[in-house]
């Protein structure tokens, strides 16, 4: 029986906090920041873009971003770790016919040296919150289907597959 309480439950135990030993390696993940892109990042984010294959310059780059940072209908942001730009995700919302407003991630890219450490997920993260703050009720991703760890990455997010579909493009001449 507990002294002055009249039952005859367990006291409880104490909460045990373990403290790790001044110096010591808690974790091989490096501290991360998510943060909104800014010009100076044009270098970093068109390196990333080539490491998946798409060609642009720094100067091409920086000229995307001015044309988009602080638009209302856009999310860029990247994710440092070691004090370098390791990703980059832009996200975007529009009005469709058929569907609505929407939210889509429309870019992600994690340098090959930090993936499966949380930094893809922390990015993505940041797009729902944005996207959960602009109206949109739902978050949508297209993932082409050379990307197999996307294929899993996604759904671990609770992203579901909705369709299949073929991209058509037309190049359009200068004028």
């Amino acid at each position: 029986m507990n002294p002055g309480t009249g039952d005859n439950s367990k006291k409880a135990a104490p909460h045990l906090h373990w403290q790790a030993p001044a110096g010591a390696l808690i974790s091989a993940v490096p501290p991360m920041e998510i943060r909104t892109a800014k010009l100076d990042d044009a270098q970093a984010i068109a390196a990333l873009a080539i490491e998946l294959g798409y060609a642009a310059d720094e100067a091409v780059m920086r000229a995307r971003l001015q044309a988009i940072l602080g638009r209302p209908d856009q999310h860029i942001v990247v994710g440092v770790a070691d004090g370098v730009v390791a990703g980059w995700l832009q996200a975007s919302t529009s009005d469709v016919l058929e569907s609505g407003f929407r939210a889509e991630i429309v870019g992600l890219i994690v340098s090959a040296a930090y993936r499966r450490r949380g930094l893809g997920r922390r990015l993505v993260e940041s797009a729902v919150a944005w996207a959960g703050t602009t109206g949109a009720k739902a978050v949508s991703v297209r993932s082409n289907v050379v990307r197999g760890e996307s294929h899993s990455f996604y759904p671990a997010l609770g992203f579901e597959p909705v369709k299949t579909q073929a991209v058509y493009r037309k190049r359009l001449s200068s004028l």
